[in-house]
């Protein structure tokens, strides 16, 4: 009775957090038909889906009593009998279940069990093997307002896409579990359904520190072949087009750097890639608060990504809605998924267009062509745009934004864009691991700012 009584408190209190999300992920107690007497378990996060490829899948889940776990995948509209399954024996209180064996381009539901309670139905469609036309949904900095956080994510489930790309700060604080927990309360029924392709932020980050990111990777490791990979960065390949998730807090002087520069060597003479797409917490160039990334300069970092055909760069970090080019780089800065917006700092000449804004960015690829749609949570579009190839953007023909809406999102007066510059209620400290200085003055006092920010910082 004591433990039950646990955990009615626990799914009280998730149960909270999730009403902010329609349909949002709640602690449950669905009992499997064959569970024992007594034999209770709350899904505490998840079931949802990670490393999706065109053969293979990651369901993870978090339930409240260590158990074993099973995930039964099936074909949708075909029998009731599973086509395959797959299960983790030990009694664990988080997994992270492999299936193997599927089809290319094919949509599954998947029913995962522990502890004797089974999860409702979640559904996805495996990557294909071909070039064929895909669509994605680019957000991030979902960090310290679950209400807006919120907002944004119902714009989003009301938005057709293969995937989500997450360009980090998913959390106020990677070393909270109380953070953690909000996250997957409002995210939950998103990502049952979505898998979420993320990068890491320094709000996952303890002082930017690479190994106290332990958090981050139990939840959104990146995956190579047959394994999780314990570092925080990766890649991955969809369609035509191949991904690199990186953790743009380190100092671009070590492992990372020699990663990178042998991945995009590769990706030179890879069959049928088209695209090459970075995504990193702290981009090359913003007109907000946080600025340029010193490190990427002064690692030579943008000449790497320029000269080996990278087409665009997907950051978040200063919490807007940016889009622009410089280095022979196009970059889009989508960072209004939730933490406190920022009004525009300075005048740079890569930026095109800057909006505060809670957003996400919808973005299709069809063959050597991208388009791009920057979505208002509120409702309503901040602009279309989009390139082909290695071209320039291009944006002719865009409708103003108030002929075209964001299906199923409803205009919200809170999630408004700031009258004057907004600081963050929780503090940044984005200095860069393992650089001491940044070079030139604006990198000094970047990092200066950030040193007097984290002196400030103040949990709320």
């Amino acid at each position: 009775m004591a433990a039950h009584g646990r955990w009615i408190g626990a799914a009280l209190a998730l149960g909270a957090i999730g009403s902010l999300q329609e349909g949002g992920a709640h602690a449950r107690t669905d009992v499997a038909p064959d569970a024992g007497p007594g034999l209770v378990a709350a899904y505490v996060k998840g079931p949802y889906v990670q490393a999706l490829g065109p053969t293979g899948v990651t369901i993870k889940l978090e339930i409240s009593t260590p158990a074993a776990a099973r995930v039964e995948i099936y074909a949708v509209g075909g029998s009731d009998a599973p086509v395959t399954a797959a299960t983790s024996d030990a009694p664990l209180a988080f997994h992270a279940v492999r299936v193997e064996g599927l089809r290319p381009a094919t949509a599954y539901e998947y029913v995962a069990s522990a502890g004797g309670a089974s999860s409702g139905r979640g559904r996805f469609t495996t990557a294909p093997d071909d070039a064929r036309p895909f669509r994605f949904l680019a957000y991030g900095d979902s960090r310290t307002d679950a209400r807006a956080h919120a907002a944004v994510v119902r714009a989003m489930t009301a938005t057709p896409a293969d995937f989500l790309v997450n360009t980090g700060d998913l959390v106020g604080s990677g070393a909270d579990a109380s953070d953690w927990s909000t996250f997957f309360s409002v995210e939950g029924a998103m990502l049952r359904d979505r898998c979420v392709f993320a990068a890491v932020g320094n709000h996952e980050l303890s002082r930017n520190d690479p190994a106290t990111g332990g958090a981050f990777l139990r939840y959104f490791a990146p995956r190579e072949e047959d394994h999780e990979l314990a570092r925080l960065y990766g890649s991955f390949r969809w369609s035509n087009t191949r991904f690199f998730l990186l953790n743009a807090m380190d100092a671009w002087t070590g492992d990372e750097r020699a990663w990178l520069r042998a991945e995009l060597d590769r990706a030179l003479v890879e069959p049928g890639l088209a695209h090459r797409i970075a995504v990193m917490h702290w981009g090359p160039y913003s007109a907000g608060p946080h600025g340029n990334n010193p490190a990427l300069a002064s690692g030579d970092v943008l000449a790497l990504m320029r000269d080996r055909k990278v087409d665009l760069v997907l950051a978040g970090h200063d919490h807007v809605y940016e889009r622009g080019a410089g280095s022979g780089l196009k970059y889009v800065v989508t960072g209004g998924a939730g933490a406190p917006l920022y009004a525009k700092k300075r005048d740079i000449p890569e930026t095109i267009t800057f909006e505060p804004a809670y957003h996400f960015v919808e973005i299709a690829v069809d063959g050597e062509r991208v388009d791009l749609v920057a979505r208002r949570a509120s409702g309503g579009i901040i602009e279309t745009c989009g390139y082909t190839g290695a071209g320039p953007w291009s944006c002719e023909g865009t409708r103003p934004p108030s002929e075209q809406a964001t299906p199923g999102a409803k205009a919200d007066p809170a999630l408004s864009a700031p009258a004057g510059p907004v600081r963050a209620r929780n503090g940044c400290g984005c200095a860069l691991v393992g650089a001491a200085s940044a070079p030139g003055a604006g990198g000094a006092a970047l990092l200066a700012l950030a040193a007097a920010t984290r002196r400030r910082r103040r949990r709320r």
